[in-house]
């Protein structure tokens, strides 16, 4: 039996998100996650799944004029991004944030 150092989360949620239905569904909970408890994090490190999924940091950055460094630095945890910024990273990924 693996133990819990085995386990690879990355790759566990890479083999999860394999349609644009799975990725939405997956921002959608990480985003209701923020809302309940207020942890930004949980949702900034559910988007960078989601970039590193479908597209790459540089494309993102060159895409959305955010440097590749506050890029960095803002899944890393190291920066708190700006509304405006989260909303440039989802609405290069397609997505747009929609109030229900």
């Amino acid at each position: 039996m693996n133990n819990i150092k085995d386990l690879d989360l990355s790759k566990m949620i890479d083999d999860e998100l394999q349609t644009d239905d799975d990725i939405k569904e997956w921002l959608s909970l990480s985003l209701d996650e923020y809302v309940n408890d207020g942890d930004l994090n949980t949702f900034v490190r559910a988007l960078e799944y989601v970039v590193r999924k479908k597209e790459n940091i540089s494309r993102v950055s060159k895409n959305t004029g955010i440097s590749r460094s506050n890029l960095y630095a803002i899944f890393n945890g190291n920066v708190t991004p700006q509304f405006d910024t989260v909303l440039k990273v989802l609405k290069e990924l397609g997505y747009k944030l929609k109030i229900s």
